[in-house]
């Protein structure tokens, strides 16, 4: 094997091996047949998924973003083994966006699986999607201190 070719196995394998040590991140979600891990209603509407990826790289799915909070804030996993939490972009059905980058809408114009009536979106989608829907705009630290304050 040629000293040339013999650098780009190895460029391969390094950049292989680099990809495998990245951050652990959303994992697709089997619409229909996964559970939600808080409340366990099978997860189906694309807009309003959510996902929480420990630091060991464990995924929990959840059927709404006001599931995830409400799992954040009581559920068995602690905020110190949080690695990122992700909620769909409610204008780009399936799309999981971090959870801290997102805004959130809390409205009644749309019907939400369990109800917390929580839509996410970009940060600079937030103002438009207000405009259009109505409801009270928050960031993710307020809407896990709502669920704080529920439980």
């Amino acid at each position: 094997m040629s000293r040339l070719r013999l650098h780009h196995h190895a460029a391969a394998l390094l950049g292989a091996a680099a990809l495998a040590c990245g951050t652990p991140g959303p994992t697709p979600i089997a619409w229909g047949v996964a559970a939600c891990d808080h409340c366990h209603m099978t997860i189906v509407d694309q807009r309003f998924a959510a996902e929480l990826v420990t630091r060991t790289g464990k995924v929990y799915a959840f059927d709404d973003a006001g599931c995830l909070a409400a799992f954040a804030v009581s559920g068995p996993v602690g905020p110190e083994q949080v690695r990122s939490a992700w909620v769909t972009d409610f204008r780009q059905a399936g799309t999981l966006i971090p959870a801290q980058d997102a805004i959130f809408l809390r409205t009644d114009a749309v019907r939400t699986p369990m109800s917390s009536n929580l839509l996410a979106a970009p940060r600079a989608a937030g103002d438009s999607l207000q405009a259009a829907l109505g409801g009270t705009l928050l960031d993710w630290s307020q809407v896990l201190a709502a669920a704080r304050d529920s439980a």
